[in-house]
């Protein structure tokens, strides 16, 4: 299966449009082109680091297969090489990244999967007619240079019965986070600034998208048999403690 560009669309997604053939000039009118550049970089290790730090991306995984029902439409944002939109088992999912690489790998991996499409986008300028259930973001809203901009086009690709979940890493470990890349324990971060929780629900607000839920997750993000599942199960249940989980969940609505 190739790479879809989106001037010559396919007879299933005839209706999905945008200038992709012009990344470039796209990337540095809103200055995604490190972001870029970096997820081209990582994109032959971005499956390796996903194994290394499994616990960590299982959860995430659990997260959202949790609130997304099997058969559902799903487009995510930000989409890497395809392994939470295929997990979802939609009936309809379009994952969008930024990464031609990225992009690359996603479509040599599901190239048997007919209900999955991949594009090469920014989150800012993707455009499409599909309806879906559901829009995704999986620790992607830090590496938008224009946040502000990217919800903005979000809620226009939402109707008013799609569900808008976010998942970021918790802005209180962003030192830990530091300093696991530094010691190579986790996936090279590239650019990106953390948005606070309180910046994200404004922004989100002022584009039409209501909070309708939030929540914290996975408060000891690496697997220690027995004691990992027990602890994180009991802390995500205790007020105030809960929130010192690594991922925090957003679950928006018009």
């Amino acid at each position: 299966m190739k790479i879809v560009n989106f001037s010559n669309k396919t007879a299933q997604f005839s209706n999905i449009s945008a200038v992709a053939s012009n990344l470039a000039c796209l990337a540095e009118k809103i200055g995604m082109d490190e972001v870029q550049k970096h997820f081209d970089e990582i994109a032959p290790s971005y499956d390796y680091w996903k194994r290394k730090n499994w616990y960590y991306y299982d959860a995430v995984k659990k997260i959202y297969k949790s609130s997304i029902p099997a058969g559902s439409r799903v487009l995510e944002i930000g989409c890497g090489t395809g392994e939470i939109l295929a997990e979802l088992r939609p009936s309809l999912g379009i994952g969008v990244d930024v990464s031609g690489e990225m992009i690359k790998r996603a479509q040599e991996k599901y190239a048997n999967f007919k209900n999955l499409t991949f594009f090469q986008s920014t989150a800012a300028d993707f455009r499409t007619e599909e309806k879906f259930d559901y829009i995704i973001l999986a620790d992607v809203i830090e590496h938008l240079d224009d946040v502000r901009m990217s919800v903005r086009n979000i809620a226009k690709l939402a109707s008013d019965s799609t569900k808008v979940i976010v998942s970021m890493a918790n802005p209180l470990w962003e030192p830990i986070l530091d300093l696991a890349e530094k010691l190579k324990l986790k996936m090279p971060e590239g650019p990106h600034e953390r948005i606070s929780i309180k910046e994200l629900i404004e922004i989100c607000r002022d584009s039409g998208l209501s909070l309708r839920q939030m929540s914290y997750h996975l408060p000891f993000p690496k697997y220690i048999p027995v004691f990992s599942n027990i602890f994180n199960a009991v802390m995500e249940k205790i007020p105030f403690l809960n929130r010192l989980g690594v991922i925090t969940v957003f679950i928006f609505k018009k």
